[in-house]
């Protein structure tokens, strides 16, 4: 499958953005890196061009999420991550994430409820991005969570990045 994402490196855990101070317990962390064809673009405007687009069966299946995990006890906010503008700030909702950190270099999104703190971070640097994913599990029941998604996270990642890459949005 790796051949469907040519574009896409799998980075080691990152050391040189916010998420890595954010580690706690029992956690996941993935990091992604793509070219950079728009150095123009602001962390937030990249945050945006991935993410405001998300394929169709992508949201039909964060809505079959939200059903099946309302009933224990996880947030289950909007449908995406779509931010609602292409330049965030601090405070401002992305889909379901909250925006929590902005630099010049980098924004931070994230989201929390009993079980779990969700990361995403969106890093540019010169000819890259790097988009970074970071799950703090606080209970059993998130860390079964988050085994049992982990295949979709991997699948979806992969698909909406590469979309933004084969649309040049990036």
């Amino acid at each position: 499958m790796a051949w469907l994402f040519s574009n896409i490196q799998t980075l080691d855990e990152p050391k040189q953005d916010k998420l890595a101070g954010k580690v706690e317990g029992h956690y996941f962390r993935d990091a992604l890196s793509m070219p950079l064809n728009n150095p123009s673009l602001s962390p937030s405007q990249l945050q945006h061009a991935i993410f405001a687009h998300m394929p169709s069966w992508v949201t039909g299946l964060m809505r079959v999420r939200n059903s099946l995990v309302a009933h224990l006890g996880f947030e289950v906010g909007a449908d995406n991550l779509a931010p609602t503008c292409d330049e965030l700030n601090v405070g401002d909702k992305a889909g379901f994430l909250t925006v929590i950190e902005k630099t010049q270099d980098e924004i931070i999104s994230f989201a929390e409820d009993k079980h779990m703190i969700f990361y995403i971070s969106v890093l540019k640097q010169t000819n890259q991005v790097i988009v970074s994913t970071l799950v703090n599990p606080k209970t059993l029941i998130g860390r079964l969570y988050l085994r049992s998604i982990l295949p979709f996270h991997y699948v979806i990642a992969r698909t909406v990045i590469n979309n933004a890459i084969k649309d040049k949005r990036i």
